[in-house]
């Protein structure tokens, strides 16, 4: 699915302000799931991974997702829980599925459509900026005036877009710093081209040269160059390599092209 058809059906809302008793038993949703906590510390724990849980700490869970929530609540605790689909394809179902445990779970409960690559997997991570929004989408659920569904719908796409646009920025910096470790290890390839960095990290090299730029400044056929050229400087400065093997060990393939450069 693409991520331009998302449309939250929301099935629950709720704000919690008061400590939970949470469950033992690890836990499986059967439809999405966005948690929201402010003044609450612990963990939930997903796939045998812990993650941290601090203030202002959002976490979304894609269907059939086995978590389990340790929670210690400090004064004046905010908990907000969304069951939904990030469509409205399965709009027929309007009430909570609920969440059921590995001995209960029914597979055919979950609801069936396509889910869009960027949410996959959990993502995890600190946004103060969306509590706001999170309550007034809760809030609209929850007094039902007219067309609450579509706004409460419309809030909650809009914080889910700020999840994902934080966790973008998390994987293009750890994308970038991968890409730059391949660059120091192959830069001496007189025949490395984008498209073979590209195609190592399975993106395109149009796009892959895009986060490059926006992270560095420089597209990824410039970074290459000047990486060659800070390499092939340090030589000419701690080294008596002549220029055709500076040229050659930098990957520039001959000194002509080198010396152009």
């Amino acid at each position: 699915m693409k991520l331009s058809y998302l449309n939250p059906h929301i099935r629950h809302a709720r704000l919690h302000e008061t400590a939970l008793k949470m469950q033992t038993e690890l836990s499986i949703c059967y439809d999405c799931r966005l948690f929201y906590f402010d003044n609450i510390s612990g963990s939930i724990i997903i796939k045998n991974e812990e993650y941290e849980i601090t203030n202002k700490t959002a976490v979304f869970l894609p269907p059939e997702t086995e978590y389990k929530l340790n929670l210690s609540f400090g004064r004046n605790p905010s908990f907000i829980v969304f069951n939904f689909d990030l469509t409205n394809e399965n709009e027929h179902i309007e009430n909570s599925i609920g969440t059921a445990t590995k001995s209960n779970f029914n597979k055919s409960l979950v609801p069936a459509y396509e889910m869009p690559n960027e949410f996959n997997l959990p993502i995890i991570h600190n946004l103060a900026h969306i509590k706001r929004m999170l309550i007034q989408c809760t809030n609209c659920f929850i007094i039902k005036n007219d067309f609450y569904r579509e706004n409460a719908s419309a809030l909650l796409k809009l914080c889910l877009l700020e999840l994902l646009k934080d966790n973008l920025k998390i994987v293009h910096s750890q994308l970038c710093k991968d890409v730059l470790a391949y660059i120091h290890e192959n830069y001496a390839l007189s025949t490395l081209t984008n498209e073979d960095i590209a195609a190592n990290f399975n993106y395109h090299p149009y796009h892959l040269s895009n986060i490059i730029k926006n992270e560095t400044g420089k597209t990824l056929h410039q970074f290459l160059i000047y990486y060659r050229l800070r390499q092939a400087k340090d030589l000419l400065l701690t080294t008596k390599y002549g220029i055709n093997e500076i040229a050659w060990k930098c990957g520039f393939g001959s000194s002509a092209y080198f010396t152009k450069i």
